[in-house]
């Protein structure tokens, strides 16, 4: 005897044949973005251990931890000793443009960073903040880092701007050092704070006061309104060719050593993802081989959910037919 038809248990079947399709594509997208995501982040890693010098002679006092929050990144110098600070970093002033010449291939638009560089003269602290370009209407900006424990056999060594009747200003006790920039559109400003090699052993505080926080703010040199000279990204640069993206709101604490030493973990790009940074010149990459990679979390968790939420309508679609 021929049996009814039986639409409910056809549905059935085929919703369940759905949904085994949907979960197999949602496990190949997974994979194929996991794999997207380290294949997009992959970049050396320092891995100095105690002692022993790395490939760019960087010993394990000179490697730093970064923490902010939750977050740690471990950083090493640029360049290799041989240098000296003062012309890697080739401050100019009347006729051109009052910034930082030597460091041209490093420096990002709207954007502040810092970083540690190893010269002939010692271990120094630089700070360069926005993109010479020679543009005023690029925007200008203005920063005040307040920052406790820096070496007091140290000092100041460049200072952008020091020239007379500048504004921005540099003070400095055993307690506290405040530096305060600001800075017309085309220019960019920073300094370098540089001390002894073996006297960078104590933690460093940076309290960041970006834009309307800043004791600059607003500049009178700027064209236009404080809105249109912002700075709009805070990084932190490695001689291991990468730059962490840093929240602008938030305490820096650096200290000696590696983020494995001080109990935490490297909070790793190859899980993270990273982003590339590009100028109007296109890659920045300088004659060490540096690029302006930047780590922050989300590159792959963003597309994972993206997959997920393609699959789940597909099966309500489905559903509803």
């Amino acid at each position: 005897m021929n049996r009814p038809h039986d639409d409910t248990t056809s549905s059935s079947t085929a919703y369940e044949r759905m949904l085994g399709l949907s979960a197999k594509a949602v496990v190949v997208v997974m994979v194929v973005v996991t794999v997207g995501a380290v294949s997009i982040s992959m970049a050396p890693i320092a891995d100095a251990q105690d002692g022993t010098p790395s490939d760019n002679g960087t010993n394990a006092s000179e490697t730093f931890a970064v923490e902010q929050g939750d977050t740690c990144y471990t950083v090493t110098p640029i360049g290799d000793g041989t240098n000296n600070v003062v012309s890697f970093y080739d401050y100019r002033t009347h006729g051109s443009g009052y910034s930082s010449r030597g460091t041209t291939d490093l420096q990002v638009e709207d954007t502040s960073q810092f970083f540690f560089h190893k010269g002939n003269g010692g271990l120094s602290l630089v700070f360069i903040h926005d993109q010479f370009s020679g543009n005023r209407s690029t925007g200008g900006g203005a920063v005040t880092l307040v920052m406790r424990g820096l070496p007091v056999t140290g000092g100041w060594t460049v200072k952008d701007d020091g020239y007379a009747g500048a504004n921005d200003t540099f003070t400095f006790n055993k307690s506290m050092t405040t530096a305060s920039w600001g800075w017309n559109g085309g220019r960019n400003d920073g300094g370098v704070y540089r001390a002894p090699p073996d006297d960078w052993d104590s933690e460093i505080t940076i309290d960041p006061q970006f834009n309307r926080e800043a004791n600059s703010y607003p500049y009178p040199g700027w064209d236009g309104d404080g809105t249109m000279n912002q700075v709009e990204r805070w990084i932190v640069r490695s001689g291991d060719e990468q730059a962490h993206a840093l929240n602008m709101y938030d305490e820096v604490k650096i200290t000696p050593g590696t983020c494995d030493s001080k109990g935490g973990e490297q909070t790793q790009t190859q899980e993270q993802g990273q982003s590339q940074m590009n100028n109007d010149q296109g890659s920045n990459e300088n004659s060490e081989g540096l690029r302006t990679i930047v780590s922050g979390p989300g590159f792959g968790v963003v597309l994972t959910v993206l997959a997920l939420a393609v699959a789940l309508i597909a099966i309500v679609a489905h559903r509803r037919q």
